[in-house]
């Protein structure tokens, strides 16, 4: 598929704005703060190619080949 999951559902890409060394104003919670919120979206983001990975693999197993169909049969 190739698309994010966020994208797919509200229709653009998530962007995460404040990078560690622009928190270095802020204080020492709100650090901890947004590495733990970075960890989350590193760790649900892995966590959907999995899923997805999963479904794509049993969707695939049980998706029939069709008819085996040669030249001269009767349909």
């Amino acid at each position: 598929m190739g698309t994010l999951l966020f994208k797919a559902n509200y229709g653009y890409k998530l962007i995460i704005s404040l990078t560690l060394q622009q928190a270095t104003k802020i204080s020492k919670t709100a650090k901890e703060r947004v590495e733990t919120l970075m960890n989350l979206h590193k760790n649900l983001y892995k966590t959907a190619k999995l899923v997805q990975e999963r479904i794509r693999k049993y969707y695939n197993l049980k998706k029939s080949k069709g008819l085996d169909l040669k030249k001269g049969n009767k349909v």
